[in-house]
Formats: C-alpha cells, sequence, structure tokens
C-alpha cells in the first residue's frame, strides 16, 4: 500500500503541539479511523504498547502497536498489526521559529494482495480525511491549556 501524509503550520510552539499529539488516548478525537485508543504502558517511551481500534470501514480492526521511534517534541513512530492489517502512523514535528510548527502525518497501510480492494477503499478514506483530522489537531491544541 502507499504513504498518506499531510502537513499543516501551526502557531504554537513544537511542545504544545507534542503534548496533544502524542495523547494516545486522544487520538479517536483526531485521528481518521481510530475510534478506541488505550496506551498500555505508560509513560510512552521506546517499546511502549498501545491497542488501537479502528473503525468499522477498516473491519473494525484492533491493531497491537508500539513506540518504535520517540524524540521529544519532534517524532513519534507507532506500528502494529491487528489480523491482515499492518499500520505504521508517524508524526514529525518541525520547528520554524520557535512559535510555529510545521506537523506532518504519514499513515502507512500493509495487507496482504488478496486483500487490496479494502486497502485501497482505506486509502482513499484516510487521503480524504487527514486534512481535516490535522485541523481537529488544531482544535484540540488551541483548547489545551498554555
Amino acid at each position: 500500500m502507499g504513504r498518506i501524509a499531510a502537513s499543516v503550520t501551526l502557531p504554537y510552539p513544537p511542545e504544545r503541539v507534542w503534548r496533544v499529539a502524542t495523547r494516545v488516548a486522544d487520538l479517536p478525537r483526531w485521528m481518521p479511523e481510530v475510534v478506541a485508543a488505550e496506551l498500555l504502558d505508560a509513560p510512552l517511551a521506546v517499546g511502549s504498547r498501545a491497542r488501537l481500534r479502528m473503525s468499522p470501514s477498516v473491519a473494525g480492526a484492533e491493531v497491537m502497536a508500539s513506540v518504535r521511534q520517540l524524540v521529544p517534541a519532534s517524532r513519534l513512530e507507532l506500528a502494529g498489526s491487528g489480523g491482515p492489517l499492518g499500520v505504521a502512523v508517524k508524526v514529525a514535528l518541525r520547528s520554524i521559529d520557535g512559535a510555529t510548527t510545521e506537523a506532518t502525518v504519514e499513515v502507512d497501510l500493509d495487507t496482504p494482495p488478496f486483500l487490496g480492494f479494502i486497502a485501497r477503499e482505506v486509502e482513499q478514506r484516510l487521503r480524504a480525511g487527514l486534512p481535516g483530522a490535522l485541523e481537529k489537531l488544531r482544535a484540540l491544541i488551541e483548547a489545551e491549556p498554555a
């Protein structure tokens, strides 16, 4: 499957964006197709596990993921699988001037070839939903105390 990515420039420092973007329990509030998320091994660190339940359009898959990369206020990568679905979510933050941050979210999906038709549908939904998801992330950051 292909990679789906979207970016947004946010008028907040990377640390503020990081606090919100990496709260696993809040992923369903902004990440497309994620309907429930739980951090199983707190605090968030390389190797921490998370359970992500996907929407019915992704067959309601339950993905067991782990943190593969964690660079505070800069980069988070969660990757795992649930049934035939493999998922990797990467959040990258880049400070533009200390008070403004470019946030990029990439989602990689992997499915066996015989499920290609489902994978294409999911990819289309994510491609359509990711820009709006970043606007939801913006709203969550705005609602967060500074």
